[in-house]
């Protein structure tokens, strides 16, 4: 009989150990899904402020290319003028070193 005891509490004690062991994951596994969520939140709140700061940037962008600038672009039309040698033009001899 002292046997058949000693073996129901080595057999009680380990699922307890058992019940333990999965409490302790169990736990982990809530920490885990609670940091997930949480890192979800800072990803959804920094798109948030990317799409702000991007709503802001072309807002921005529309009011400064709407007016019209005193400055020539480089393609405003402009042809290259010829230089005084064999009627050739700044573009003609640029091209001419690389052939």
């Amino acid at each position: 009989m002292a046997r058949l005891e000693e073996q129901k509490q080595a057999v009680s004690q380990a699922l307890e150990d058992q019940d333990e062991r999965i409490s302790a994951i169990e736990t982990q596994i809530v920490t885990q899904k609670n940091v997930e969520e949480q890192l979800q939140q800072v990803k959804d709140q920094v798109k948030e402020m990317i799409r702000e700061e991007l709503r802001e940037f072309s807002a921005g962008e529309r009011s400064l290319t709407a007016a019209a600038s005193n400055l020539p672009d480089r393609h405003s039309g402009e042809v290259a003028k010829p230089y005084p040698y064999n009627g050739k033009t700044s573009w003609d001899i640029y091209h001419m070193q690389f052939e």
